[in-house]
């Protein structure tokens, strides 16, 4: 036991609390030494609902890497992998700016991992929870790689975690905690990120009336409306010159969309002789994904209408602002 208040050493936590990024500064000041050949253990959660990495199929990997040992007096010393990074005292008087210099320390821990550098331990969260004990003391680098799931990927921030700490800077508390687990678990807030796909619209003519002139156009409307966010109404057109098949790509829409193609417009002198509305869900067909495009399909043929005429595809959309804005036309087969 100590008599007196430890000086002000380098030992501290910077997490991302389950609401909101929270900076403590545990160990900058206690009134005990740390036991440093006292085993640790920490538990992390996934904050944030309606995401899928709280799903049971969806394991998150959260790898520690033992950046720096600690001492008696909360100082550290880097180890050797991490040789050259700073982690040295930062002034705990100025939370904002100490919450700063410790996320630019641990992003620069992360640019040191190498190959041959492996994780001190994993945690492999199910279901956004999971805990590991038998933590030698330290300093660690929590490092969790993207998360790639059905409709989105997931990235989370590297930070910096001391095992042990101390809420001091938080409420006073200056009490040394081992064990960061329960209502001391560390929230992992990820940074979600939409994936793509795309949709293909099949057209069959099965007959062209040549006596109403040579092109024959077919024009769709595209309602698309994302899992989060306002729908979206897209605009794309099909011409014909002759019987036979044609398609238009409708290239990075969100995956898990849903998305309501109506033919708006049947050319002068055509009917439909397929549904009028089709529906579809958007799968993602990016990073390398195997998945088929979504698709509808529709097909036309010639009617007693000896109008001729074709159609012209106003190429806007309405962004997320409600302003019209020019989109490049899709790609037709």
């Amino acid at each position: 036991m100590m008599n007196k208040r430890l000086k002000q050493g380098t030992t501290f936590l910077l997490a991302l609390a389950l609401a909101f990024p929270l900076l403590t500064l545990p160990g900058a000041r206690a009134a005990n030494a740390i036991e440093t050949d006292r085993k640790c253990s920490v538990s992390f959660s996934v904050s944030g609902e309606g995401n899928e990495l709280t799903a049971a199929d969806t394991d998150i990997k959260v790898n520690l890497y033992k950046v720096a040992d600690v001492d008696v007096s909360g100082n550290y010393t880097a180890t050797k992998d991490f040789t050259g990074l700073n982690v040295s005292s930062v002034s705990a008087d100025d939370k904002d700016a100490a919450a700063s210099e410790w996320a630019a320390r641990a992003k620069e821990a992360q640019k040191m991992l190498k190959e041959s550098v492996e994780p001190t331990a994993t945690v492999t969260l199910a279901k956004g929870i999971g805990s590991k004990d038998g933590l030698a003391t330290g300093l660690y680098l929590v490092d969790t790689p993207e998360v790639v799931t059905t409709n989105y990927t997931y990235t989370f921030t590297p930070y910096l975690v001391s095992l042990p700490t101390n809420n001091y800077y938080s409420n006073g508390n200056d009490t040394w905690i081992y064990d960061l687990t329960d209502t001391n678990a560390i929230g992992l807030k990820p940074e979600e990120h939409a994936r793509y796909g795309d949709l293909k619209i099949n057209k069959t003519l099965a007959n062209h009336n040549a006596t109403t002139g040579k092109k024959a156009t077919f024009v769709f409307k595209i309602e698309i409306t994302p899992l989060k966010g306002k729908t979206e109404t897209r605009i794309e057109s099909l011409d014909f010159e002759a019987a036979g098949d044609s398609s238009v790509t409708i290239t990075k829409i969100p995956a898990g969309a849903k998305v309501k193609v109506t033919e708006v417009y049947s050319g002068a002198s055509y009917k439909l002789t397929s549904a009028n509305d089709q529906t579809a869900t958007i799968v993602a067909t990016d990073r390398g994904s195997t998945n088929t495009p979504a698709s509808v399909s529709f097909t036309n043929d010639i009617d007693d209408n000896m109008n001729g005429g074709y159609g012209v595809k106003n190429n806007f959309k309405l962004d997320e602002n409600d302003q019209y804005q020019y989109t490049k036309p899709a790609a037709k087969n």
